[in-house]
């Protein structure tokens, strides 16, 4: 039969046993949960969302333009040890009613499938390609940007590319000052994110080659 004493030691070993263990294991998972953390920083992702009704003051006769945007993801990513361009997903919805003589309305719509996000504090640029529309020619590139004013929705304010870009070497990131002012709408809303970390050795990217002459 033990004594007391001896469960005491007895239990006192195996409780220091167990902390040691503990703290092995603690020390051993250090790496890992180091690891998960770099993870986490390297998948967070912008985001850019919201739908509102802006005014662009070039055309004062018909100013209504509507950006409806779900935008999701970053400008680049590192794909075989080199950084690549475009690693985003999304759409960005445009409609540009246009009243007619008759009292009809011609809505001139188009869609853009993203492939570029870059959002930091209360701005984000997004880019991609035109995949649907009667106006804007498709596989063409557009881009946009967005302020999303801590003040009020009303002070959100978006700019777009075509008309006010040079389109001779239009590339993703490309993007205009956000120039339109919010009319009507839900409005946007920009959740920023860290670029992602580039890993040391990391090769840049495949230069396109120099842009078209005028």
């Amino acid at each position: 039969m033990h004594s007391n004493a001896s469960r005491r030691a007895g239990g006192a070993l195996a409780v220091g046993a167990v902390a040691a263990l503990a703290l092995t294991g603690a020390a051993v998972a250090q790496p890992s949960a180091t690891a998960t953390d770099r993870t986490t920083v390297q998948r967070a992702e912008g985001h850019v969302t919201g739908d509102a009704w802006v005014k662009f003051s070039v055309d004062p006769q018909n100013p209504l333009r509507r950006f409806t945007f779900d935008a999701h993801g970053n400008p680049y990513k590192v794909a075989d040890g080199r950084i690549v361009f475009g690693d985003a997903r999304g759409s960005v919805s445009i409609d540009h009613p246009e009243p007619k003589p008759d009292g009809t309305v011609v809505h001139h719509r188009a869609t853009v499938k993203v492939d570029y996000v870059m959002a930091t504090g209360p701005v984000a640029v997004v880019s991609g390609l035109i995949d649907s529309g009667s106006d804007l020619p498709i596989g063409e590139r557009a881009s946009f940007t967005v302020y999303d004013d801590p003040r009020s929705t009303r002070h959100d304010r978006m700019g777009f590319s075509w008309g006010v870009v040079d389109g001779q070497c239009h590339r993703a990131g490309k993007a205009p000052a956000p120039f339109t002012s919010y009319a009507s709408g839900p409005g946007y809303t920009v959740k920023d994110a860290p670029l992602p970390r580039v890993p040391a050795g990391a090769e840049p990217q495949v230069e396109p080659g120099p842009c078209p002459a005028p």
